[in-house]
Formats: structure tokens, sequence, C-alpha cells
């Protein structure tokens, strides 16, 4: 099976059978198999322009271009015998395909529209992938439990890769750094590295595999187990199959559209296509341990939903769309599997995270200007995921440090007083009582006595309002030791001058800072 890498979402699957290559419309779910002049058509690829379709005719050692659009035959081009897996370069310069009964690859020049080459590789060459860097071709050798590597620049085999077992379909993630190969026999999957082209894990899967895709942003890999009528879910970042859907009967080729938004499955038994139910997102991803929030889940296929289920326990279905469905989960623990059942079976599993509650334990500072605009600082636990912070009912974005701190710019506030704060994450707002003062700025007004002996050491009085929470006090920039009185006022040791004249008096607190130019004189 391919799929159109651009443009409406469409694969095509051919029909050894038959003799034709069939096209599904996945916007209308319709599927049309023209009449073409092909010989027992095995695989099929399409150009980068999506103009042209490249058609393996394992019956008549042929290659049938395809002009898509028209659904016509422009070219019959002579290959090997049985042409089988055949792939197009990602800069559409060649075609390269493999001849199962003749053990080579051909490579067809799409220019002239002619084999220039043709390689030796492993017994039964059944699949042939193209790294996304166009700098290798990689061919599945069925009989010799083998992938042959080949140069594209040579055009001849570089390594070969052993350890498989019968391998048939493969696919390449879009860095080209990895490469999951189908094992039929051993109803495995390999994952090649292909830097050490040593295979780094083997993934048990269904019975039989045979297709196999990478999603467009590697977090998948699809897998049609041809025996089991199943299609397994690679988790790449695990390399584990996180779940399984039943399809069709003998289920051959599997293919994800560019966009991510589609996937289909050939299912040669059954002579049909299964469109799958596919979830892409789901947000949040994370939840409070007791439900109840309304998540989002975004896929394709996902109209007329019988159930969203957490793991083995259904959620509440609120709306459902083909594209889109909100479902209120259930209270759980930990980690579970969410999961979208339609008439069509049941999708791939996205994890969705339980979150314990946060715990607020701190604010520095704890006051701050009704202006706002500060920014402090909030101790606790579990707040990794944090994602708001409200001052009374004033809500403000915070920056996550790390699980035990968030920093926070304050909002404004109608006029001084205490509110509680309280901090949201996954699991929900925070319960600790803990309060954040607004104040008013400071206002320095009078000076009492205001003039002094040079050497200083005399002690005076400092007026003003809002001077509780004073935290400096300047005399020309020089720091000087104070007591705080009240509110309205504090006492302050006066600093010694060089010489007599005026100085600058300022003091800072949690809202501000306040001065009086040449508030006291030096004699």
């Amino acid at each position: 099976m391919a799929t159109s890498p651009l443009g409406p979402p469409l694969a095509y699957a051919a029909s050894n059978a038959s003799g034709t290559v069939s096209i599904l419309d996945a916007g209308t779910l319709t599927i049309s198999t023209p009449a073409a002049p092909l010989a027992a058509p095995a695989g099929v690829t399409l150009t980068p322009d999506n103009v042209y379709l490249y058609v393996a005719n394992s019956g008549g050692n042929t290659v049938s271009v395809v002009q898509r659009n028209l659904f016509a035959v422009t070219n019959t081009i002579g290959v090997g015998e049985t042409p089988f897996g055949i792939q197009v370069s990602p800069n559409g310069l060649f075609v390269y395909v493999a001849n199962q009964a003749s053990d080579t690859v051909s490579v067809i020049s799409t220019a002239p529209r002619t084999v220039v080459a043709t390689i030796p590789v492993g017994s039964s060459p059944t699949w042939v992938v193209a790294a996304p860097n166009d700098l290798e071709v990689y061919v599945t050798n069925q009989g010799g439990d083998s992938v042959s590597v080949i140069s594209t620049v040579t055009h001849t085999v570089v390594a070969t890769v052993i350890g498989l077992s019968a391998p048939y379909g493969a696919a390449i993630t879009s860095d080209s750094r990895y490469l999951y190969v189908a094992n039929s026999t051993a109803n495995t999957v390999s994952v090649i590295d292909t830097v050490s082209r040593a295979i780094t894990a083997t993934i048990p899967v269904g019975t039989a595999p045979w297709g196999v895709t990478v999603t467009p942003d590697n977090s998948h890999v699809y897998v049609a187990n041809h025996g089991s009528d199943t299609v397994s879910y690679i988790d790449t970042a695990t390399n584990t199959v996180s779940s399984t859907v039943a399809v069709g009967h003998q289920p051959t080729g599997v293919g994800v559209a560019a966009s991510g938004l589609a996937a289909f499955v050939s299912n040669s038994g059954a002579n049909t296509v299964t469109v799958l139910a596919l979830i892409n997102m789901i947000r949040p991803s994370a939840g409070p341990e007791a439900g109840g929030n309304i998540v989002t889940v975004t896929g394709t296929n996902l109209s007329n939903a019988t159930a969203v289920r957490f793991s083995e326990v259904p959620g509440t279905i609120m709306a459902n769309t083909v594209s889109q469905i909100l479902v209120v989960p259930p209270p759980g623990v930990g980690v579970a599997q969410l999961t979208v059942t339609t008439a069509g079976g049941t999708s791939n599993a996205k994890p969705y995270v339980y979150a314990p509650g946060g715990e607020l334990v701190a604010l520095s500072p704890e006051a701050g200007p009704t202006a706002g605009r500060n920014i402090i600082s909030i101790e606790g636990h579990r707040f990794s995921t944090a994602t708001q912070v409200r001052f009374g009912s004033v809500p403000a974005v915070p920056t996550v440090v790390s699980d035990q701190l968030i920093t926070v710019t304050v909002p404004p506030a109608d006029g001084p007083g205490r509110v509680p704060v309280t901090v949201t994450t996954a699991g929900g707002p925070t319960t600790d009582s803990i309060t954040y003062a607004y104040i008013d700025p400071p206002l320095l007004s009078a000076v009492s006595p205001n003039t002094g002996p040079v050497p200083g050491g005399n002690v005076i009085n400092l007026y003003g309002l809002n001077l509780s929470t004073t935290s400096m006090v300047t005399f020309n920039n020089a720091l000087v030791q104070y007591s705080v009185q009240s509110d309205t006022v504090l006492t302050v040791v006066v600093p010694p001058n060089p010489a007599p004249g005026a100085a600058d008096i300022a003091l800072t607190t949690d809202s501000g800072t306040t001065a009086l130019s040449g508030a006291y004189l030096y004699v």
C-alpha cells in the first residue's frame, strides 16, 4: 500500500488477482478501481510530485508508469523476474524494484524511464525502503533472512544485515536513523540502527507480520499482522507494543498519510481496506485523580464512538465528531491508556496521566505593590505541570523552574489587602491556605529633626505611609541602620558625611521605593 504525500489523503492498493490498482479517497471513504492493463500488480509507489504511480507487475516482469490523475499507463519498463516491492527515491530521480525470482534490484531512472542498473542482493528480495536522506536503500531478503544496504551513489550493496527471519515489510524513520523490519516467520519486528547497521531491539507483535509503516512524527510504528488479522501499534520511545487492534482478514499493508491524519490497512483476504480510528492528540494529557475534567481527543474516523476507555474504565462522552471527542475521565491513579472504540474497531492508545494535586508551601516575598508586575517565587511540591496561579480570582501564568519551585508575575489588584493564592496543576488547584498581601506604595513625607552634625551618629525619625515592609534606607545612596516603629514611622541612625551639605533620603519597601531630595542637612 502507498499513501499520497500531497493533496487529499489518498491510498493506493494493488490487486494481484484483478490486475488493478484501487484508489481510496479518505475524505469520502470511497474506493474506485479504474481499469488498467496491469499484470498481477504487487507493489505501488508514488513520485514526490504526486503525479505518477510506478506499479510492479509481478506477473509480467515489468513496471508500469501510471499518470495518477488520468490513470493512464504511459510507459512499461522491463525489469527482473517477479518484481514485488518498489520504491521511488526521495528526490524522484530513481525507482528501486525488488525482483523476487531474480534476487536482484532494478534501478529505473525516472527521466528516460529505463533501467540503468541491476544490483544483486540476497535471496527473494521482497520490500524496498529508500532512506529520507537519499543516501541508502534497504531491501528485505525474505529467503535470505537479511537486509541488503544499497548506496544510492554507487548503486552497489555496501552492507548486509543478518539475523532476521523471513523479513517482509520494512519502514524507516524520517531522520533515516532507524529501520523497522517485519520478521514474518518469527512474529517480531527488528529495529536496525542504520548508522551501526546493528539490530538494537526485537519486538514481539502479531502472527506473520507483513506491512510496516512509521508515523510522520516518528512516535509510532504500525504493523499489519497477516496471520492474526490485527495491527500492532509500537511506541518508538520504548520499542514496545502499546496496543493491538482488530482489522480485516489477512492484512497485508498499512499506510499513514503524510499529514498523519489518516491510516489505512489493506486486507487481502477480505478484499477490503480498513480505515483506522486514529488518535493523534489528547489535551490535556494529564488530569486530577478525582477525574471530572474535560479531555479533548483529536484524531480521524472518531465518529459514532461507542466508548472512550481509560485503560479498562469508560469515560463519559460529552460530544463526538469525526475528528474530535470531548470526554470526562473517570477517577483513577497512575497512567491509563486512552482508546476510542467505534464500529470499525478500537484505536491506537495514548497515555493519560492521573496526577496528584500540588502542595503550596511558601511565597517569597509574601507582599507587593497593588500595581503588581513584580515577580515572586512560590515553593511547594508537584509543580512540574503548573499552568496557572490565581491571586484571589485573578489568573497569572507561571514559569516552572522545578517540581518544587515556580515563579510568577503578580497581576495588579484593585486595592490593598490579602488574597488567597492557588496553583493549578494537572492534579487540580491547590487547597493550602496561603495568602499574598497587596500593599500601597510607600510615601516618605517628613524628617525630624532634619539637621545634624557631619560625624552623624544621632537618631532621627522618618515619617510617611506604608513603611512597615521597609527593607532598605539610604542617605546619599549609603546604607543606614533603621528600625520600623509602625507603618508610618521609622527610626534611623544618621551616617557620617564627608562635608556639610544636604543629603537625599530614600527607602525601599515590598511595594516600591520613595525618596526625599535634600531632606536632611549636615551642619
